[in-house]
């Protein structure tokens, strides 16, 4: 009897509101011997004998309660204090809950008494698995009724999983009734098995595999996935009359004008206090004025599925993945593919370029062996680190070193020399591009407003000084929102485009009047020829070897034209870095029409820059999206472009960003036995589980009233940096034109180079094969082999999404991962 009333009362909310109005102290009654109201009754003595504990407060870690700090008890609250004891039956200062520990306890009690109170146990068992707790803490916790044994994990594990291959099976059964509603997205897997003593027979292993994704399509039109439609228009052969005109002119360069002036107010406001009032404004340029392609806000439904052994680095390996996740997994009736309906195909440039090797080689067979029902869709995060290699193979000059003025200049300056340039790591390379590209514009705002008489004195920092012009008492804080746009539109001319890059370098007539007055030249600068390159220079143990990367890269060139060589180069550098940030954005804030108009410029720039796999992808998808897809598919594929797991405004990103994370917490719980990657414990206890593993280990602590650690990097301050570089900025005068200056290196204009190449015949190559081939084939290209992600064979995190708060790029943990492995 007492049992169950002990029971009742600490489960039932009620029961607890009751007992505790009946045993707390009348709040009308208070005299100078009475406890405090609201303090729970048998603490008064603590108060009277001890009121403050002469015991020093340990240090702790923030959400971390102390001993001391879980009976601390206040010495005065209000009215609200008090109501919340009242509701909540625990007094205030009090962070470990009684009231929940009674109820855990009863729960272990029971659990050890009756086999099927088995609720919580499982989700403490399941909890530890995804945390890799050792099997000894298992068997302690299942000793104690807190848990269930590590076996039961395992089993209840596959039993989740058998309702998740029915979740799938049932995905692929509505394809008889409404064609696909899916798309499926693969990479590939590995992970380094230790012999725990190695022999001639059984030593260290890579093993390899490969793991895949359903993702429900959203926002379709009827009939999209039609298959006839498409290959129809493949039949009419249109490809052949793309030419580098028509891929110019696809480019809608008043929208990138726009957007580089919108970047450049973007970075004003986001730095200067002074015109924080117009960031609203600003984000409205972005959200209404440039808009191209939103997506609806959506939490996207995501279905992990079943890692296989398989190899999808090759061709035959890749037509093993599909007939894998498509007829094992799905159990989609094979001749429902057969000329009937289209499945979209998401992955890397690798996956995508072994897609279309299995449909060249496949395309006499019948039905679904003739794999036309596969619609290779090539993703955008890949995309973007691929870029972001590009702006660092063409702007380090690693022959001369850190003391010609240069990226690598200035990564010296802001102490992040030891930054491999080569490997690239996507997030610090992401800060570096972004500190100087903000760096960079702030001087360019010096600039201008220098030229209109405002002027501060050399030793006033670059923040500080623009803080000044535009702070209340400052001469430009009446500044209206119209004219800051037009100073930002003259900032991203002179600054930012093609023309003036060109005009940098001295060919045509320079406008004074929009590219402002020649500059006198600085006397022992950095970003003059002061160390001239050397003539015979220590090779470079980590250049590439590859013909087309080296031609990208910066190089040697005499000023014959007069015009200014580190201007140019700075002009080069804010135009492609601004391209980069537009394309995180744009992902981030969930506009693909955005993304692609940044696409259309990368299909001249990948081939200028040496990335031609990319290069030959981006004419691909040029030719289906001008000439083969059907309207209804081409809908249907931008409004699947990018994935959504939180449903969160801001927090969109690019499907293969979302495997990579799948596949680090695959890697995390692939524990320490002999399993391959068709095993079942890592196939279907694993793998089919994936997604609910991190929302599991996100959300149980807070169920114990655990502090939840917020998943935002908080943002660094970086006002020594920017004013470190605007420092050198200005002493260098690096962004005013300085007629004959040059430097030891000159970074080539990489999209006019990839225009020259297509026009002198690549694009006709590209033409010729795939139209002779009906598909796209990189096997005789010269270009850089694919690389895999920072998640390689160690279970190292991979890049964490960017997302937009309010305009403002951030990074936040995939939704539901742990933070504390970043």
């Amino acid at each position: 009897m007492i049992f169950a009333v002990l029971t009742t009362i600490s489960v039932s909310p009620s029961a607890r509101k009751q007992l505790t109005k009946t045993a707390a102290p009348s709040t009308t009654e208070s005299t100078s011997h009475s406890p405090p109201s609201g303090v729970a009754p048998g603490l008064e003595d603590t108060l009277d004998n001890d009121p403050e504990p002469l015991v020093a407060e340990p240090e702790t870690n923030e959400g971390e309660v102390t001993d001391l700090e879980s009976h601390s008890v206040p010495i005065d609250i209000g009215p609200e204090a008090e109501a919340e004891v009242l509701d909540s039956g625990v007094p205030p200062g009090l962070k470990r809950d009684p009231w929940l520990g009674a109820t855990v306890s009863i729960l272990a009690l029971l659990f050890l008494r009756y086999h099927y109170a088995v609720v919580f146990p499982t989700f403490l068992g399941v909890f530890l698995f995804t945390c890799n707790a050792n099997r000894d803490i298992f068997a302690v916790m299942s000793r104690l009724g807190l848990s269930i044994a590590y076996s039961s994990v395992l089993a209840s594990l596959h039993t989740l999983s058998a309702d998740s291959d029915r979740c799938l099976r049932t995905l692929g059964a509505l394809i008889e009734l409404r064609g696909p509603r899916f798309l499926i997205l693969f990479d590939n897997v590995n992970k380094m098995q230790r012999a725990w003593e190695p022999t001639i027979s059984h030593g260290d292993e890579v093993k390899s595999g490969t793991a895949g994704t359903a993702i429900e399509l959203e926002d379709i039109p009827e009939d999209a996935m039609r298959a006839e439609p498409l290959l129809h228009n493949i039949k009419k052969n249109l490809r052949t009359t793309l030419t580098v005109k028509k891929l110019y002119d696809d480019i809608d360069w008043p929208h990138i004008h726009g957007i580089g002036a919108s970047r450049v107010l973007h970075v004003w406001t986001k730095h200067i206090s002074g015109l924080a009032k117009f960031r609203g404004a600003v984000n409205d340029r972005f959200a209404v004025t440039h808009l191209k392609h939103p997506l609806r806000l959506r939490k996207s439904k995501i279905h992990p599925m079943r890692t296989t052994d398989i190899d999808e680095s090759t061709t035959a390996g890749v037509a093993s993945v599909l007939y894998n996740l498509v007829i094992g997994q799905l159990g989609v009736v094979a001749s429902l593919l057969g000329g009937a309906w289209l499945v979209l195909v998401c992955g890397d440039q690798l996956s995508i370029d072994r897609i279309r090797k299995v449909k060249r080689y496949s395309a006499k067979e019948e039905g679904y062996h003739s794999h036309q029902w596969a619609v290779p869709v090539i993703q955008i995060w890949h995309m973007k680190w691929a870029l972001q290699k590009c702006i660092f193979r063409l702007h380090w000059w690693g022959e001369v070193g850190k003391e010609i003025f240069g990226l690598r200049h200035d990564c010296e300056l802001l102490t992040r020399g030891k930054f491999n340039a080569e490997k690239c790591d996507f997030y610090p390379a992401h800060h570096i591009l972004e500190d100087r590209f903000d760096a960079m514009l702030l001087d360019a705002l010096r600039i201008l407003c220098e030229e209109q008489s405002h002027t501060f004195e050399p030793t006033v920092s670059l923040l500080e000084g623009l803080e000044g012009l535009f702070s209340i008492e400052g001469p430009l804080s009446g500044i209206s929102f119209e004219v800051l746009v037009t100073m930002a539109e003259a900032a991203y001319t002179r600054y930012m485009c093609n023309a003036a890059y060109e005009s940098a370098l001295g060919h045509g007539n320079r406008d004074p009047a929009v590219y402002g007055q020649p500059a006198t030249p600085v006397a022992h600068s950095t970003a003059a020829n002061e160390v001239t390159a050397p003539a015979n220079p220590i090779p470079d143990a980590r250049k590439p070897k590859k013909r087309s990367n080296k031609q990208a890269r910066a190089k040697e060139q005499e000023n014959f034209s007069h015009g200014d060589q580190t201007l140019a180069t700075n002009v080069h550098f804010l135009r492609i870095t601004c391209w980069y940030l537009e394309m995180c954005a744009a992902t981030a804030e969930g506009d693909i029409g955005r993304v692609f108009e940044i696409i259309k410029l990368l299909r001249f720039s990948f081939w200028g820059a040496g990335s031609t796999n990319y290069g030959n992808e981006l004419l691909e998808l040029a030719c289906n999206f001008m000439f083969e897809f059907p309207d209804l598919l081409k809908t249907a594929v931008l409004n699947n472009y990018l994935v959504n797991p939180s449903g969160r405004k801001g927090h969109w990103l690019e499907l293969d960003l979302l495997q990579e994370h799948f596949n680090f917490w695959i890697k995390r719980l692939f524990n320490s036995k002999s399993h391959d990657f068709d095993a079942r414990h890592l196939s279907e206890a694993v793998s089919l589980n994936i997604s609910g593993f991190s929302m599991l280990r996100d959300r149980f602590p807070a169920l114990f009233g655990a502090k939840r650690n917020s998943p935002n990097h908080a943002n660094a301050d970086k006002q020594g940096d920017i004013n470190r570089l605007g420092f050198h900025f200005r002493l260098d005068k690096i962004l005013a034109y300085i007629p004959n200056r040059v430097q030891a290196y000159l970074v080539n204009d990489e999209f006019a180079r990839g225009y020259d190449i297509l026009v002198a015949g690549q694009l006709q190559v590209f033409i010729e094969r795939t139209s002779r081939d009906g598909t796209h084939m990189n096997s005789d290209m010269n270009s850089e082999p694919e690389q895999d992600t920072g998640a390689s064979i160690s279970a190292q995190a991979p890049a964490n999404p960017i997302t937009s708060d309010g305009g403002i790029m951030g990074i936040t943990p995939f939704n539901g991962e742990d933070n504390s492995s970043y």
